[in-house]
């Protein structure tokens, strides 16, 4: 009998653990975000999209940078500043707002995001990007099932 009581405060106090254990490791949303918004060049939107997906998204993941989405605007709405033919959005993850510092410097001292980005968006003839707006954000509430681990 006494064998019974410890196995079943045993099988007990596992079963607590266990739970306790799963619970830890549930999605917290953690991390942080940016949410960038870019106007380009008149009739650049789609080369600007093709450089995303061609060149410039993998040099971030290179670098730790979540691509958490890319979006083209199906329609225009001027009092936020997209039109559907030159908006191109994105948002871009990482652990937290200094991580995205570090990350993003190594961005912009990475040899191959120099030669496709930088060079290109300094030279006036190539230029695809008019202007950028950044918004940084992070999850809010439990009802947000997006996060990144830390």
């Amino acid at each position: 009998m006494l064998k019974w009581k410890i196995l079943a405060v045993l099988g007990l106090t596992f079963g607590v653990a266990g739970m306790v254990w799963g619970y830890a490791q549930e999605k917290k949303a953690v991390g942080f975000f940016e949410l960038r918004v870019y106007s380009a060049q008149p009739g650049k939107r789609d080369a600007l999209a093709a450089r995303f997906a061609d060149r410039t998204a993998a040099i971030f993941a290179r670098h730790g940078i979540t691509n958490v989405g890319y979006w083209i605007p199906q329609q225009s709405d001027p009092e936020i500043g997209v039109s559907a033919e030159n908006t191109f959005i994105y948002v871009r993850g990482y652990p937290s707002k200094e991580e995205r510092d570090k990350r993003l410097k190594a961005v912009r001292d990475d040899p191959e995001f120099v030669q496709v980005v930088t060079k290109q968006e300094e030279n006036p003839a190539t230029k695809l990007v008019m202007k950028v707006h950044n918004i940084d954000m992070t999850p809010n509430g439990t009802y947000t099932t997006i996060s990144l681990a830390k």
